[in-house]
């Protein structure tokens, strides 16, 4: 029983020795693979900040809109840029529509009978004709500068940029020229011209000549002007002169027979005459063309533009009317609604996962139907692109590449 005590005391100390050895080892091994762990997360924390130095030095900049605050730090070199805004050059065609009375209208019923005559002086307008042409400009509102990156300064981006995407032309002309020359026919503004005439009188004087007593007939020439009166009186009797040569070749009352070509232009220049010499009685009705040029802006929340107004009595105005059936305006539909799109952003913006781009922002235009209302009408004029009722977007960055000046004005 004794040699079976100092057996198990003996096998317990082996044990108890055996696990002082296992207990040391184990202490290395986690010692070690703790060092190791360290190792591991120097080396990732080495890659990562490379990884931050790296994406500092070579990726695309950041992209503020103006105004930007006064404490943003811009390190490199800046270019400006200004997204595009649709405009439209309306060039309006108003016609003037002018009852000129005649110079002897006061004469017209009295001497020829005429009733139906102008008796006075009116002026009428009404739009004969609409045209528009889509231009863009630079908006105002959506202006930004870009820091370029370590690898556009390296390419020489700027210079690239400039030398492609210079300032486009601005210039606006209308196709139409307004001319100032007066409309009136030379004949209808240039008979009443001579007025002067000369008259004679004659009577005798008595005169002694060698002692004889005579007497001698003397003839005064006087200038004198030409009573309304008498110039009507003398176009009616040049009116009535044409009529008679008329009638005298339509009833081949010449000696001589004529060609029928000579005979039809005869008849053509006698009723051209007399029309003439009528209208200084009647009146004459004159039509001028008058084009304005009107430049209209459209908005996202607003389709209906004013564009101008044409009174009857008045004319153009490029104002509103408060006679709201003299007003024009354009009316625009987009064919891309943008609430669905918007609404997403709005959700995902609020979302705790979700990261803002700060790369470019761009504007992509959207067709609209483009329609001219005037009252209860409505006429379509055609489709357009409209650069305001398209959607912000703002890329991500990492796009040093990305051509920029084809989405904007570069400055």
């Amino acid at each position: 029983m004794h040699v079976k005590i100092e057996t198990v005391k003996k096998r317990m100390k082996k044990k108890f020795v055996f696990f002082l050895i296992n207990d040391n080892m184990r202490q290395k091994y986690i010692f070690a693979a703790i060092l190791n762990h360290v190792s591991m997360l120097k080396k990732s924390f080495s890659i990562f900040l490379i990884l931050i130095v790296f994406q500092n030095l070579y990726s695309q900049k950041a992209v503020y809109q103006l105004p930007i605050a006064s404490l943003t730090a811009i390190t490199n070199p800046t270019f400006f840029y200004t997204l595009p805004k649709t405009a439209f050059k309306v060039d309006v065609v108003i016609t003037k529509t002018s009852n000129i009375m005649g110079l002897y209208a006061d004469f017209a019923e009295k001497l020829l009978g005429i009733t139906n005559y102008c008796q006075q002086n009116t002026t009428e307008f009404h739009l004969k004709n609409v045209t528009i042409a889509h231009f863009t400009i630079p908006d105002a509102k959506f202006q930004f500068v870009a820091e370029l990156s370590a690898e556009q300064i390296k390419s020489n981006f700027l210079k690239t940029l400039y030398k492609n995407e210079g300032a486009p032309d601005l210039q606006i002309s209308s196709n139409f020229e307004h001319s100032l020359a007066d409309i009136l026919p030379d004949f209808f503004k240039n008979y009443a011209d001579v007025v002067l005439q000369h008259t004679y009188e004659t009577y005798t004087e008595t005169k002694i000549v060698d002692g004889v007593v005579m007497q001698v007939p003397v003839t005064l020439k006087n200038i004198t002007k030409k009573t309304l009166a008498q110039q009507a009186q003398e176009a009616v009797d040049f009116i009535e002169k044409v009529r008679a040569d008329r009638y005298a070749i339509l009833s081949l009352a010449q000696e001589v027979a004529l060609e029928v070509e000579a005979f039809e232009y005869i008849v053509n220049q006698l009723n051209e005459l007399e029309k003439k010499y009528l209208e200084l009685f009647t009146g004459i009705t004159v039509f001028e063309d008058i084009c304005e040029t009107v430049v209209v802006y459209p908005e996202k929340g607003s389709l209906i533009l004013p564009v101008c107004s044409v009174v009857p009595n008045a004319g153009f105005s490029p104002s509103m009317n408060k006679t709201i059936a003299y007003n024009y305006y354009l009316k625009c539909k987009p064919q891309l609604e943008t609430e669905q799109q918007t609404h997403f952003r709005e959700t995902d913006a609020s979302s705790l996962k979700s990261r803002k781009n700060n790369g470019y922002s761009i504007r992509k235009a959207v067709p609209t139907f483009v329609s001219l209302v005037h009252g209860d009408s409505e006429d379509l004029l055609g489709v357009f692109p409209i650069y305001q009722f398209g959607l912000l977007e703002i890329l991500p960055p990492n796009l040093n590449s990305f051509e920029i000046g084809k989405w904007s004005y570069i400055y």
